[in-house]
């Protein structure tokens, strides 16, 4: 998907995004979440390997932190996930290689609704 230290970019639209603060995730919703102008909504994984929390934080933003609905909501029905892997805070770069939680890289994940209707 990226070419060797591309700059990272919105898994969705392609638009490029700044550097996220450092963070040190030591508790849940210690994350760095943002949304994206396409309504994509993006989390930061600072150490590559919470990313299943970092999920939750951005499915959970995705539906306005409305927990009912973020876990009453479908993957690939309600929404969409997309990963950047082997991200480099320092060079604010993505570059090929292994699944983030074997390199230690940071890492991103991306969830878009697929729809903006109330889920039941």
């Amino acid at each position: 998907m990226y070419r060797e230290s591309e700059r990272p970019r919105c898994p969705f639209c392609e638009k490029p995004f700044g550097r996220p603060p450092e963070v040190n995730p030591k508790l849940e919703g210690d994350f760095y979440t943002w949304p994206c102008s396409c309504g994509a909504v993006g989390a930061y994984d600072a150490t590559g390997h919470n990313l299943g929390d970092a999920l939750m934080e951005a499915i959970a933003f995705a539906f306005d932190d409305d927990l009912e609905k973020a876990l009453a909501a479908e993957p690939e029905k309600d929404y969409e996930v997309r990963y950047i892997d082997c991200y480099h805070l320092r060079d604010h770069r993505v570059s090929e290689g292994s699944r983030t939680y074997k390199t230690g890289l940071a890492a991103f994940v991306f969830v878009k609704l697929k729809t903006t209707e109330p889920i039941h």
